[in-house]
């Protein structure tokens, strides 16, 4: 009897906590729900983020595959059109070379035209001479322009001249009116002989006459010619070389 009551009340404990083992355990269980069930949420909004920035990707690309095939697309119409250009203008390639050659011909000719005319017109100036530093008068006439050329050229190089005509004319570089009032303008003059106007020249050079410059006049196109030609004309001359032009040739030779 004894052991049967003690062994009651050793089992009546136990059954007192079967209770609070059941709670506990659901606790648990819940708790474990819970969890899982949070982890789910952040899976599924994950995969929501994720099937976003996929589509997004997706879309742009799509887009810019779109353009690139559009562009393609646009090249390969303008070289359709660029093709069916060039084939039209084959035809006129040999238009084309034939003016070309004619043109080519025609700058030949006008410049050997050029060439006659610079030729012709130097002829026409061979018996001139230009004058610089002979003062001017107002309104000064040829009459009174021939009469101050002789008289310094008799004075200055003890020739006397036999002029058929001189007159006074603007710088050639002058675009507009006289450059310089105070400065007299220079004089062309035509000598009869071509010897007596060949002497005036030589004696310039040689004496170099104070307030006098005497040249020879030429056309324009040659003077151009002459221009890079200087330096080394003046290089000859310091060198005690003689130098001189013909036209626009520049001649140089030692002196013997």
């Amino acid at each position: 009897m004894g052991k049967s009551t003690r062994s009651q009340s050793n089992k009546s404990p136990s059954k007192a906590q079967d209770p609070q083992a059941a709670m506990a355990a659901s606790a648990q269980n819940d708790s474990n729900y819970v969890s899982m069930s949070a982890v789910q949420e952040l899976l599924k909004a994950q995969e929501s983020a994720m099937r976003s920035l996929f589509e997004s990707v997706v879309s742009d690309l799509t887009t810019k595959v779109d353009k690139a095939l559009k562009s393609v697309e646009e090249i390969k119409i303008s070289l359709q059109f660029t093709q069916r250009d060039v084939e039209e203008l084959k035809p006129l390639r040999a238009d084309f070379v034939k003016v070309k050659k004619q043109l080519d011909l025609l700058s030949k000719e006008l410049d050997s035209h050029s060439l006659k005319l610079e030729y012709l017109e130097n002829q026409s100036r061979r018996n001139n001479i230009r004058l610089n530093g002979i003062p001017e008068s107002s309104k000064e006439s040829w009459e009174d322009t021939e009469a101050k050329v002789k008289a310094a050229i008799k004075s200055k190089l003890n020739i006397n001249v036999d002029i058929v005509r001189a007159h006074r004319v603007d710088a050639r570089n002058s675009t507009k009116g006289r450059p310089n009032t105070n400065k007299p303008r220079t004089i062309v003059c035509k000598i009869r002989d071509w010897k007596q106007r060949e002497e005036v020249l030589r004696k310039a050079r040689k004496e170099k006459p104070v307030g006098l410059h005497i040249s020879e006049d030429i056309a324009l196109a040659t003077l151009l010619k002459r221009e890079p030609l200087i330096p080394k004309f003046k290089e000859a001359k310091e060198a005690g070389k003689i130098a001189y032009f013909i036209l626009d040739k520049l001649i140089i030779r030692d002196r013997i």
